[in-house]
């Protein structure tokens, strides 16, 4: 999955956990529940489609960024929130086509969760089922998106602009 749905969720599991201490390692682990479900892997160094796969890499990125400014917004842990958002990535950070990521690849600790981390992936080649491929993630945002409505809602019995 693109980093958007991770961001988004790691950010509402932060917003209503309220202890760094849960929010954090949550926020880490939610990578793996999320991976699992089907997704396409995006690969920039492919040059098939390649510019529709920066595209649907750039609308990923500015989803997930609203999303999580939506989340954060008016919220006095918004630094917080952005940390478990940062701990959600960890993971794609650590893939080991970058150089960060294959000096990670070779020490014991993050080999294993970098590891894990593939044999839980569920990927569905990218152009092939395109529900498959992309509808859990649009759900991801559209349940964030749900989900941050109802936080920010006004509780029922206070009236607004009434004196």
């Amino acid at each position: 999955m693109l980093a958007g749905p991770h961001v988004a969720v790691a950010a509402l599991v932060d917003r209503t956990s309220r202890r760094a201490w849960i929010a954090l390692p949550l926020a880490f682990v939610s990578h793996y529940a999320l991976d699992a479900l089907p997704h396409s892997y995006l690969s920039l160094r492919e040059s098939s489609a390649f510019n529709l796969r920066v595209a649907i890499v750039i609308a990923d990125a500015l989803v997930g960024l609203a999303l999580l400014i939506w989340i954060a917004r008016r919220q006095d842990r918004w630094r917080l929130i952005l940390g478990s958002a940062f701990a959600a990535t960890l993971l794609d950070l650590m893939n080991p086509v970058s150089p960060v990521g294959r000096w990670l690849g070779r020490t014991p600790g993050p080999r294993w969760l970098i590891q894990m981390h593939f044999r839980c992936s569920s990927h569905v080649p990218f152009g092939h089922r395109w529900a498959l491929a992309f509808g859990p993630s649009v759900t991801v945002f559209f349940l964030a998106a749900a989900a941050t409505w109802l936080l920010n809602r006004k509780p029922s019995g206070t009236a607004v602009g009434v004196s």
